[in-house]
């Protein structure tokens, strides 16, 4: 008779447990929500992308003719206008690491240099890379032709390397990887004092 009585008290605890048993809340958002939501996004980044072209221009304004130089055309900072703009900034660079790989093909052995670096901006930070080796253009050719690996200047081109990497941190964190001719002379930049350097054909 006791199990039956403590049976009958199980069920009807169990029926009062599936009774009381909340209802799942399906949360359902509105089309108004999302657009809301949409608009403050796209908001926030028309503000980024004008804060961005402040920077670039401020950026491009600290530089001169003599902080570029145009190789096939296309702008490229050196290492005197990177050095320039980390300072204005307050740019850091730490870490820095360059690996030295020697390499072979047809044409005999050549020398990569890779340096990689941290850079901090604020609370922004990156890793930006730089690599430079004995079959640049600048260090590995003479009137097109490939010289040899003993002629070629082994601590410049890991000092280029080193350059790269600054430079390309820099550029990365202040979003100067591309400057264009036009943004150039809006900065006051006289594009026509820049220095030029092409590479004849047959140089890699």
């Amino acid at each position: 008779m006791t199990n039956k009585i403590n049976s009958f008290i199980e069920e009807k605890e169990q029926e009062k447990t599936t009774e009381e048993a909340p209802t799942p809340v399906v949360e359902q958002f509105q089309p108004s929500i999302i657009q809301d939501e949409v608009e403050v996004i796209a908001e926030i980044a028309e503000r980024r992308v004008e804060a961005v072209k402040k920077i670039i221009q401020a950026a491009l304004k600290l530089t001169n003719y003599n902080d570029w130089v145009l190789f096939s055309g296309k702008p490229y900072l050196t290492a005197t206008g990177a050095d320039k703009l980390m300072v204005q900034f307050g740019i850091s660079m730490y870490d820095l690491k360059v690996d030295e790989i020697v390499r072979e093909d047809k044409d005999g052995k050549w020398i990569e240099f890779v340096a990689q670096a941290r850079f901090k901006l604020g609370s922004v930070e990156i890793t930006a890379i730089g690599t430079s080796s004995t079959r640049s253009k600048f260090f590995g050719y003479v009137h097109g032709e490939l010289k040899p690996i003993e002629a070629v200047d082994i601590p410049s081109v890991r000092k280029a390397a080193v350059q790269n990497c600054k430079r390309n941190g820099v550029l990365t964190l202040l979003g100067l990887r591309s400057p264009t001719l036009e943004q150039m002379r809006e900065a006051g930049i006289d594009v026509n004092k820049i220095q030029k350097v092409e590479y004849k054909k047959g140089a890699k």
